[in-house]
């Protein structure tokens, strides 16, 4: 023990382990022989040789069995190879990119052409951002309106925003332009027709709507006439004593007529010709022109309806109010009241007349074609029969000539 204590025998012992351990190692390294190789000596000590592979040079068609012959002439052994499956008559030909040959395509189906003169019917299609009809817009005039002269415009904003299904429909603001239609109804004015929305961007939109009349009381409550038709204005007289000058005017030409000297004739009363009754006759006449005229000036503007800036009134729409409409100028649509559908309807109606123009020359044109085809045909027939003709009058005149020269 004392010996292995020593530092020189343990280097000695741990040199011998890493020499064990190597050796083993590259035994370990070396191929194992193959477990059915041939011994290369018998149990005398004489070399073995090896045996060859002795294959059949035999060729085999694809549905026979193969053999092959292993082992020298002396040993042989036979081996069956099972023949493979033979594969579909769709892949016999197939070359190497997966494509058929040799086989013929598949028939083509005959084309058949199919003329449908009726065109297919227009389906609108419901708007995604709209407002059904019926809103109530409250509105308020920006200029006085006069009955006097439809041609007063009417300028409007919209007094508070309109909303449907959380969506707004209309700000507060939005300009509302429009015009009288039938001017004074009693003490309204009607204005009803085509109204543009003009959006603070510059944007329009045409709808139809009617004016209704706005009454809201110191209470909070509403008039009972809220919401009836027209704008309700005040009723100007410019001379609110024609109607007596008129009634003063009719009755000094009944005393005139009456006041005039008559004398009874065969036809009746006759009045005389003296200068009272010239006076008396010309004061009646200028009586009823007067009362004519007022007639007319009281029909005309002597009596109107004034309809103050600030009056507050209803917008009723009568169409759906569809918002992504509105463009510049109004030019989507057409600077007139149209829906999306009348629209669309409109650019459908506008294709199939462009396309039925465009069936309608085609066929005139293969008409056309046609004619001059049977026109040049008939030419080449003329031109066929005229020379076979020729000759045969070519002949009739040279026989004719040389009988006449015979003596």
């Amino acid at each position: 023990m004392k010996h292995l204590q020593k530092p020189g025998v343990q280097m000695a012992l741990l040199a011998v382990v890493l020499m064990i351990a190597a050796g083993a190692f590259f035994l370990t390294k070396q191929p194992a022989p193959p477990v059915n190789a041939p011994p290369k000596e018998d149990r005398k000590g004489n070399p073995v040789t090896t045996e060859t592979l002795a294959l059949d040079d035999k060729k085999v068609t694809l549905e026979e069995n193969r053999t092959a012959r292993i082992g020298t002439d002396q040993q042989v052994e036979r081996f069956v190879v099972p023949a493979k499956k033979p594969p579909p008559p769709s892949l016999i030909n197939m070359g190497g990119s997966g494509k058929k040959k040799d086989e013929a395509p598949p028939p083509y189906p005959r084309l058949v052409h199919i003329t449908n003169t009726t065109p297919p019917e227009f389906k609108p299609s419901e708007p995604e951002f709209f407002a059904p009809r019926g809103m109530l817009f409250k509105a308020a005039l920006v200029l006085t309106v006069d009955s006097s002269s439809l041609e007063t415009p009417v300028l409007a904003l919209v007094t508070e925003d309109v909303y449907w299904n959380g969506r707004l429909i209309v700000p507060a603001g939005t300009q509302v332009h429009a015009q009288a239609s039938k001017g004074r109804v009693r003490d309204r004015m009607e204005i009803t027709g085509t109204y543009t929305f003009v959006w603070a961007d510059g944007r329009e939109y045409n709808i139809n709507c009617v004016a209704l009349d706005h009454v809201r009381l110191s209470d909070g409550s509403y008039g009972i006439t809220d919401g009836s038709a027209g704008i309700r204005g005040q009723i100007i007289q410019n001379d609110q004593y024609a109607e007596l000058k008129i009634l003063v005017a009719e009755a000094l030409q009944g005393i005139m007529n009456n006041q005039q000297d008559q004398f009874q004739t065969v036809y009746g009363l006759v009045p005389q010709n003296n200068s009272r009754n010239a006076a008396l006759g010309g004061g009646s006449q200028a009586a009823s022109a007067y009362s004519g005229l007022l007639t007319k000036k009281l029909e005309a503007d002597l009596d109107f309806v004034r309809v103050a800036a600030g009056t507050q009134f209803y917008i009723f729409t009568k169409d759906v109010f569809e918002p992504d409409l509105a463009s510049v100028a109004g030019l989507r649509q057409g600077g007139k009241a149209a829906s999306s559908w009348q629209l669309a309807e409109e650019t459908y109606q506008r294709a199939q007349a462009q396309a039925a123009s465009a069936s309608d020359g085609a066929a005139k044109t293969a008409e056309t074609t046609r004619q001059a085809e049977e026109q040049r045909r008939t030419a080449e027939r003329a031109a066929r029969v005229s020379s076979l003709v020729s000759p045969a009058a070519a002949t009739t005149t040279s026989t004719s000539s040389s009988s006449s020269t015979t003596p």
